[in-house]
């Protein structure tokens, strides 16, 4: 007991000295504007070569990522997204798969691949939380999706700062026949959802992508799917990221009751599950929340 006292006294001055710091940290920073790219991030987009598409991304809403992974990587996540589809119920069994961080190691790796993180922090900000990770197969005569925006639960116009980022990884490819997403380019300018006038005169053009890369959208620009009408499948695997503050499509902080879980993660994946935030930690007998994750929190929430 003597230990733990004299460890909890010389303890308590480097929590007092760091929370100092944290203070003096959240004081000093100011909001970053939308893709205005932090100190942090620029070596990063440096050295991923990745301007051109936060350019795209700010000023048409979308983007096509190249070289996001080998293409054994999607291989073999298209097997698992094969093998965990049969996993569902009803009509969707063999068709779709959700809730898919924690159920297969390479759905987990390719959530962290280094330019899925950069674009998203771009668009969405550090602090970023996984919000959706859910796959599609398509089949030869599958239908497609009408147009929409992402973040159409949140209300119009949209914030200025883009609240979701969604990854399409198509694991085989995607082609026009094939069924690829369709947007509407320059659409995420208007903070808005389509209006029924305008859904049924929507002009979209394909994303088309190789194997290897990915298609990126945010949350405000208007999309859709169109059918396939080839042979094969289009199997993909839809990631979102949404900013901080934002509540998240799916609650994956269960996943941060898996001792063993979270020992072999990776301390990006834990972010994104929320790991490093204040929400949630307040408890009957805490006095509120964790103040030193709630003032990481509020400086993450500014780049």
């Amino acid at each position: 007991m003597a230990e733990q006292a004299q460890a909890a006294e010389q303890q308590q001055p480097n929590m007092t000295e760091l929370m100092a710091d944290l203070m003096a940290e959240a004081r000093g920073t100011t909001c970053l504007k939308p893709y205005e790219i932090s100190a942090e991030l620029r070596p990063k987009i440096d050295a991923l070569a990745l301007w051109d598409n936060v350019a795209e991304l700010r000023d048409h809403g979308y983007t096509v990522v190249h070289d996001v992974a080998p293409p054994e990587m999607f291989d073999e996540l298209r097997e698992a997204i094969h093998r965990l589809a049969q996993e569902s119920e009803g009509d969707l069994k063999g068709l779709a798969a959700s809730m898919l961080l924690g159920r297969h190691p390479v759905v987990d790796a390719v959530a962290t691949l280094p330019k899925i993180l950069a674009v998203a922090e771009a668009s969405v900000g550090q602090g970023m939380r996984a919000s959706q990770f859910v796959a599609s197969i398509k089949r030869e005569g599958g239908a497609g999706l009408d147009v929409h925006a992402d973040q159409n639960w949140l209300p119009a116009p949209f914030p200025a700062h883009n609240c979701v980022i969604t990854f399409c990884m198509p694991c085989e490819g995607m082609t026009d026949a094939g069924g690829a997403t369709r947007i509407v380019p320059g659409s995420q300018a208007l903070r808005r959802p389509p209006t029924p006038e305008e859904l049924e005169h929507a002009k979209t053009i394909p994303v088309e992508v190789e194997k290897g890369a990915v298609a990126v959208w945010d949350g405000s620009v208007w999309h859709g799917a169109g059918p396939r009408t080839i042979p094969g499948t289009r199997t993909v695997l839809h990631a979102t990221y949404q900013r901080l503050y934002t509540q998240p499509i799916d609650d994956y902080t269960y996943l941060l009751q898996d001792e063993t879980y979270v020992q072999n993660a990776s301390k990006e994946l834990l972010g994104l599950l929320g790991a490093d935030l204040f929400y949630g930690t307040a408890t009957a007998t805490s006095g509120g929340v964790d103040m030193v994750k709630f003032l990481k929190s509020a400086i993450l929430a500014k780049k």
